[in-house]
């Protein structure tokens, strides 16, 4: 390859930093989970503009650190063999500095040979990536024990609302209860990608992000020959969220080849975080790993299928629900699946080899056919998993329904999703 000027671009990635620290709108609540005198790597995982560079700017801001930005298309050609030159220009440029920040390190292959050599030197690396299997495979392979991984999410309902500057703890008047159920009307639809949040608009925005994801962190990084059956499928799943999938439905939907295809091609979504995929719940490894749900990274990508203007508001409020889950699953050292075997619950939670709890997402409980069914589902499953709780999150109704010794307690999600 042609030479590259290092020196150069990484002065104007240096210019970058002003502007981003500018632009930071507010502390991100997964901020706690870095820990910058640590010797392990910090590693931010998530979604393309979800704020993993921002927040990793946010936490370095006044400490003497140097920016690589690999996402730079000048970059993104060089080889491992070329680190070494980009380093002595980061030297250059910035001077001795305590931490290295390496933004979309994924993009180089063999990166971890390199980073690896920067630990052994003592040198305090952070890392972002848009690529979480590709990230987490090279780290468990060749990072092991020498890494802490943060899971980055789309802002919270939380982080919503003090976006919005309105922020409570926990809404207890009336008017707190009013005010937060209006937030939440409109994060069930919006989301929380910041940049969204903070203005731009949605709808261009969105289709702008999905086209990206697909194209830079999936067609070029994979040989993907059915590219217009691969985005007509990628499309039609935004629609199809929260809901069971069928790899042989997709293969006959899309007339790809086999259901490997089919399973190659999500993996790839699941691996540039578009979709998160949920396994079923079973102490049969074979029964659990042919099983799936689908649920998006955010809610706002889920107009995108064109097949509805306002997506059904039941699977948005559990997805909503599954995101909160996710953000607190590695802090909180537990395990989602969903249960199914003659009735479906929407959540189990499973640590220390137990199952902790029962989750059901139903947006009212006023009609008695639906509470009777939801509980039901609840009870039957406890009889077999002995959860012990068992949670219903509705839009806005609370309540604890005992039904013999057995107690389910029905939470609005303003207060679920606020509850610390």
């Amino acid at each position: 390859m042609a030479s590259v000027d290092f020196q150069n671009i990484l002065l104007e990635q240096r210019e970058e930093i002003a502007l981003i620290d500018k632009s930071i709108p507010l502390q991100r609540e997964k901020a706690n989970e870095i820990d910058l005198g640590s010797n392990l790597a910090q590693v931010i995982t998530g979604i393309r503009r979800c704020g993993k560079s921002t927040l990793a700017h946010m936490m370095l801001a006044g400490k003497d650190y140097a920016y690589v930005n690999f996402d730079d298309e000048r970059l993104m050609s060089i080889s491992v063999n070329h680190l070494n030159d980009l380093l002595e220009a980061t030297y250059i440029v910035y001077g001795q500095f305590d931490y290295l920040f390496l933004d979309e390190i994924q993009n180089i292959e063999g990166w971890h040979l390199f980073v690896n050599r920067l630990l052994r030197k003592k040198i305090k690396i952070v890392l972002t990536g848009s690529n979480s299997k590709l990230l987490s495979r090279e780290m468990a392979t060749h990072l092991t024990g020498r890494y802490k991984n943060i899971e980055l999410f789309p802002y919270s309902f939380s982080e919503f609302m003090r976006a919005k500057n309105y922020e409570i703890n926990k809404p207890d008047t009336a008017r707190e209860k009013g005010l937060a159920l209006h937030y939440f009307e409109m994060y069930l639809y919006a989301g929380g990608m910041p940049e969204v949040v903070h203005g731009e608009e949605k709808n261009p925005y969105i289709r702008s992000l999905f086209e990206a994801i697909v194209t830079r962190d999936v067609f070029y990084r994979y040989e993907i020959r059915h590219t217009r059956a691969f985005r007509e499928m990628a499309l039609w799943l935004t629609g199809n969220f929260s809901r069971e999938i069928s790899y042989n439905r997709l293969k006959n939907i899309f007339g790809l080849g086999s259901e490997n295809t089919v399973k190659n091609y999500l993996s790839y979504l699941e691996e540039a975080w578009l979709f998160v995929t949920l396994q079923k719940f079973s102490y049969k490894k074979q029964e659990s790993l042919r099983y799936r749900k689908l649920y998006l990274a955010d809610t706002s990508f889920a107009s995108l299928s064109g097949e509805s203007a306002s997506p059904d508001r039941g699977r948005l409020l559990e997805n909503i629900v599954f995101l909160h889950l996710m953000r607190r699953r590695l802090s909180g050292q537990y395990e989602i699946f969903y249960y199914k075997d003659n009735i479906e619950v929407d959540f189990v939670i499973y640590s220390h080899r137990k199952v902790i709890e029962l989750i059901q997402v139903a947006l009212s409980l006023d009609d008695q056919k639906t509470l009777s069914r939801e509980t039901r589902a609840l009870m039957t499953a406890n009889d077999a998993l002995h959860a012990g709780k068992l949670t219903i999150v509705t839009l806005n109704h609370k309540e604890n329904i005992t039904a013999g010794e057995i107690s389910i307690h029905a939470v609005p999600i303003t207060e679920w999703l606020l509850d610390t």
